[in-house]
């Protein structure tokens, strides 16, 4: 009989010897437990049978009204536990495989003989060193034979004693040092010679040409936040000083001297300003300021002023006022400093 049997019939006996479930009596004591039985031999596993087609699902019940509870029976005795199958016997283990051979060993080459070393004599007295003899004439140098084994050291002889050393022979006496020969004397010193007259002072150089312009412009009328206009009336052939525009003058890196002077007529009181612009920015500090208090005054002002270009900049003058001005005269001088930067 297989397992699957074995439990089958378990199964039944137990299903067969079940009644009807009674009253729940009370909980008798429980019996001492059976010995466990041997392990009894597995049955091989049955196929799997196919699967069934899954049903239409039912239509879903109304909810039926709740009952009373019923009054709990007494719990049954506990049925007596099945005798344990004996277990199966496990398998054989299976056997070791033998291990591979070794692969042989490669010989090993022959190692030569060793020759045997002599041993080593005492060491003689050494002899009496004879006289040179004549030299020989040089034969032919034979061939190099082999290089010999090395033998075995040998004892040491022992060794002689050290003989004594001889006496230090007395030092001679340090002879007369001679006599020093006496300093000549110091003749006098010359007397120092007149000092000749001096030359005469060469021709100077020439001097560089001045480098300047003018500029002008006459019955001009001035108007409020404009640059004045001018007209060349010296030119500077040197190109340091150029009229770049009719408003602005360029100037080329250095010093320069300018000097200049505006007037012009109000028709009612007003004042008249008017400013220098160079290096990029305005200059109040060198410019001109004239206020008049009666109708058909005349404005003027004059400034100089040393103007210092590191670099090329342009030169211009900007009237601002209180109001237009009529019959303006300019007048504008530049003069270039013979002085590096």
């Amino acid at each position: 009989m297989n397992l699957l049997r074995y439990v089958c019939a378990c199964y039944a006996s137990r299903a067969s010897s079940v009644g009807p479930t009674g009253p729940t009596g009370a909980t008798g004591l429980s019996g001492p437990t059976g010995a466990t039985g041997a392990d009894g031999i597995p049955g091989a596993t049955g196929a799997t049978g196919p699967t069934g087609a899954t049903g239409a699902t039912g239509p879903t019940g109304g909810t039926g009204a709740t009952g009373i509870p019923g009054v709990t029976g007494a719990t049954g005795p506990t049925g007596p536990t099945g005798a344990t199958g004996a277990a199966g016997p496990s398998g054989d283990k299976g056997v070791t495989g033998a291990a591979g051979p070794i692969g042989p060993t490669g010989t090993a080459g022959p190692t030569g003989a060793t020759g045997a070393t002599g041993a080593t004599g005492p060491t003689g007295a050494t002899g009496a060193t004879g006289p040179a003899g004549a030299t020989g004439i040089a034969g032919l140098t034979g061939a190099t034979g082999p290089t010999g084994a090395t033998g075995a050291v040998g004892a040491a002889g022992p060794r002689g004693a050290t003989g004594s050393t001889g006496a230090t022979g007395p030092t001679g006496a340090t002879g007369v040092s001679g006599a020093t020969g006496s300093t000549g004397m110091t003749g006098p010193t010359g007397a120092t010679g007149a000092t000749g007259a001096t030359g005469a002072t060469g021709a100077t150089g020439a001097i560089p040409d001045d480098v300047f312009a003018s500029f002008i412009n006459t019955q001009y009328p001035l108007t409020m936040g404009t640059s004045i206009a001018l007209f060349p009336d010296i030119t500077d052939p040197t190109g340091n000083i150029v009229q770049a525009s009719l408003e602005r003058i360029t100037l080329e890196p250095g010093y320069y001297l300018i000097s200049y002077k505006v007037s012009a007529v109000f028709q009612s009181p007003n004042y008249m300003q008017v400013t220098p612009v160079y290096n990029g920015t305005s200059h109040l500090e060198t410019g001109i300021y004239f206020a008049t208090s009666a109708n058909g005054s005349s404005a003027c002002g004059s400034a100089f002023l040393i103007l210092r270009a590191p670099a090329q900049t342009q030169f211009y003058l900007n009237y601002n006022g209180s109001s237009d001005a009529r019959d303006g005269e300019i007048n504008v001088t530049i003069l270039k400093l013979r002085r590096d930067l």
